[in-house]
């Protein structure tokens, strides 16, 4: 290998050690990705279930908001929205409008029926010193049978206080700083072998 070639082998391998350094430097922070799971419970018999979402665009800076994924719960959470505020949970902010259809053989032909429809809203706020979550929801269910009405029942939770609890930390599989280096390294062999082929032809 003479002197030139040498010069241009070094600088492919600096330009693309260069070039992948770079790219671990933005990955440094997501090998640190988590997805968490959040039980949470509402007082004044308002349910209870667990959610799931990951971490991995969390800052730490301020105030922030995270689409939550997996959940099961008494409560359709799509939509809802994991508040952060300096790197901390304090809470969801969610609502929503769920139905329910149940019915009760009791012999023949005959049934009772429960139609329910219940509407609620979950939110978080920053309180003096501390952050609270509250749950406020109305539910009516009507009850029937085959000759027709027969009555209706009301539910109604006025501030009810929500807790949360992490329950599981898992680590996102997110590639190594290593690994770009690494790549980087090979892909700046191939391209000095693919050079030296073509000086030799």
């Amino acid at each position: 290998m003479n002197q030139k070639q040498r010069q241009r082998l070094g600088s492919a391998i600096g330009s693309t050690i260069l070039s992948y350094a770079a790219l671990s430097l933005v990955g440094v922070d997501k090998t640190q990705a988590a997805v968490l799971t959040y039980n949470f419970q509402v007082e004044k018999g308002g349910g209870s279930g667990f959610f799931k979402f990951s971490d991995s665009s969390l800052t730490g800076i301020g105030s922030e908001k995270i689409a939550v994924g997996v959940y099961k719960n008494d409560y359709d959470l799509a939509g809802a929205i994991a508040l952060f505020n300096q790197g901390n949970f304090r809470g969801l902010q969610a609502s929503g409008v769920e139905y329910a259809t149940r019915e009760e053989a009791r012999g023949g032909t005959d049934y009772i029926k429960f139609e329910s429809r219940a509407t609620w809203y979950m939110g978080t706020e920053e309180a003096i010193s501390t952050w609270a979550s509250y749950f406020w929801g109305y539910g009516e269910t009507i009850v029937s049978n085959r000759q027709g009405y027969l009555g209706r029942g009301r539910t109604i939770i006025s501030s009810a206080r929500v807790s949360y609890s992490l329950v599981d930390t898992a680590a996102e599989p997110v590639p190594e700083p290593i690994t770009f280096a690494g790549t980087g390294l090979a892909l700046a062999g191939l391209s000095w072998l693919k050079h030296k082929k073509k000086m030799a032809a």
